[in-house]
């Protein structure tokens, strides 16, 4: 009986460590009663794990689609590089431009800033010259080239003095907005601290990454939380459903069944005093019909009755009179109404007249007395 007992509980726990195996690599959620009742299911399924990954996709197309997201991520980067370079550059002008309202600048900052402005433009231009998607197609904007429109560049030949100008004075806004993101990220009081800001700032994307890292693998071991959660509920459903079964099975095969008699007699006596109730509520209907409805208010229901009935006549004999008199107008047609009409206007001038004369009665004898 032991080794049996052993059996079982060491199959329950294979069934449990293949479910969450299962569950591990496929986006599923089968239980161990699921393993024993389709193993060969499952079989299946954990063959199938080998050639997916767990939100379902093929793993040569992870494979593919990694390798593009890390081709891309490189040319984000690219990308990013120039665009941020852009738009100091953009700042730098604004804030130039902003400066010069207040103050005048000098007539050789006024050139250094208009020959920057003038071959950042030229650089724009250069961007909206491919007007072909295509790769193969070498067409361009109105036929103009990026190296055209440089050689137009009036500040060609000054670009290494304008670059050694303008490369410290980026480097350091640049240097000053990392020191600030570091301060944001980190902040710290230290002047000693503060002196290595910028080389801390140089690791801020090591140190994002990180923090990305560390909340990925908080994610997914909340997820793992929440599965284990999930596993412990269903297993605790279970074995509800199965403490309940068994204790329905005790309640029917012990209690239920010493209760059977007395349950019959008491159901035959409950049936008797329901059989007495109604016959009593019988008896009290019928008294209380016969002291209400003695002969006298007999005889009184009946005169009511005929007066209802002879109203009911004289007024369905009225509403046939009615009736009939409305055909008869009706058959007249449109030319009784025009007759109503006149009618109806002469009776009011009959009116109008009679009023008119009693007022002019009233005003005679009033000027007689």
């Amino acid at each position: 009986m032991a080794d049996k007992c052993g059996k079982v509980s060491h199959s329950g726990r294979n069934a449990h460590e293949a479910a969450d195996q299962v569950n591990d690599k496929l986006p599923l959620k089968i239980s161990a009663h699921d393993v024993d009742q389709y193993p060969e299911f499952v079989n299946l399924l954990t063959s199938l794990s080998q050639h997916i990954t767990e939100t379902g996709a093929s793993r040569t197309l992870q494979k593919d689609f990694e390798q593009a997201e890390e081709s891309l991520r490189h040319e984000k980067y690219a990308w990013f590089q120039f665009h941020i370079l852009y738009l100091e550059l953009q700042e730098l002008l604004l804030e130039f431009d902003i400066k010069s309202q207040d103050v005048a600048p000098s007539s050789a900052n006024a050139q250094y800033y208009q020959a920057i402005k003038e071959s950042l433009t030229q650089a724009e231009i250069g961007d909206y010259l491919e007007c072909n998607s295509s790769p193969e197609n070498k067409a361009t904007l109105l036929g103009l080239t990026k190296e055209g429109i440089q050689r137009r560049n009036p500040h060609k030949k000054h670009s290494k003095s304008l670059q050694q100008k303008l490369v410290p004075e980026v480097e350091d806004r640049l240097r000053r907005k990392c020191e600030n993101l570091i301060d944001f990220y980190e902040p710290s009081t230290s002047i000693d601290t503060d002196k290595f800001a910028f080389a801390k700032a140089s690791q801020l994307p090591t140190f994002l990454e990180a923090d990305k890292l560390k909340l990925s693998e908080e994610q997914q071991q909340l997820k793992r939380d929440k599965n284990n959660r999930d596993k412990q509920f269903w297993q605790y459903y279970q074995t509800l459903m199965e403490s309940l079964g068994i204790l329905e099975e005790l309640i029917t095969k012990h209690r239920l069944q010493s209760h059977t008699e007395k349950d019959g007699i008491t159901t035959e006596f409950l049936a008797a005093r329901c059989d007495g109730m109604c016959l009593k509520i019988r008896t009290t209907e019928l008294k209380i019909l016969c002291d209400t409805y003695h002969s006298e208010a007999i005889q009184a229901l009946k005169a009511i009755d005929f007066q209802l009935e002879s109203a009911l006549q004289d007024n369905q004999g009225e509403l046939s009179r009615v009736s009939k008199a409305l055909h008869t107008y009706e058959a007249v047609g449109s030319d009784f109404d025009k007759i109503v009409q006149e009618y109806t206007q002469l009776i009011g001038e009959v009116e109008n007249k009679k009023w008119a004369l009693s007022e002019l009665k009233y005003s005679l004898e009033q000027h007689t007395h």
